[in-house]
């Protein structure tokens, strides 16, 4: 592995899964961080983008659900989706069903921000591979979809 990664921690097995766990962690900080820049253009918090990107990219949920995804607990979804509603980027419905939930889903507005702030996001990272050689890209194109296939494999198993 690369001498520009930070060492495993203590207690962490030295295998190559590990070492390529700590290798991915660390990239995914990196590209993160270059691609908040682009963020900030939105006008959003993180917590709100991430929340809108659900509901573009999954369609709407129940407030229940969002929570789940979003790993917070039911009032701190609550004041996001109010404040993103207050902006007119979801709207809120009853559920038919059980008229105590509610579904919310992204407004035409919402996903404009969304794409837009995407967009950017793409652009940023984009530059930042400027200077990398076409097979390269390549290479690295082939590893992030045996990573993405992981991901979701591993979210599949629960």
């Amino acid at each position: 592995m690369s001498s520009d990664l930070p060492p495993l921690p203590a207690g962490v097995p030295r295998t190559s899964r590990h070492r390529v766990a700590n290798a991915l962690n660390s990239t995914a900080i990196l590209a993160l961080r270059a691609a908040r820049v682009a963020d900030a253009e939105t006008g959003l918090t993180a917590e709100r983008l991430s929340l809108l990107s659900v509901l573009v990219f999954g369609g709407p949920a129940t407030m229940s659900s969002l929570a789940r995804a979003e790993q917070v607990s039911r009032p701190a979804i609550t004041r996001t989706v109010g404040a993103l509603e207050e902006a007119g980027l979801v709207r809120r419905e009853e559920v038919p069903a059980d008229r105590r939930q509610s579904l919310v889903s992204a407004t035409a507005a919402g996903r404009r921000v969304l794409e837009a702030g995407r967009r950017a996001r793409i652009e940023r990272l984009a530059a930042v591979l400027d200077d990398v050689r076409p097979e390269q890209l390549g290479e690295l194109d082939r590893a992030f979809t045996v990573v993405r296939k992981a991901l979701r494999s591993s979210r599949q198993r629960g």
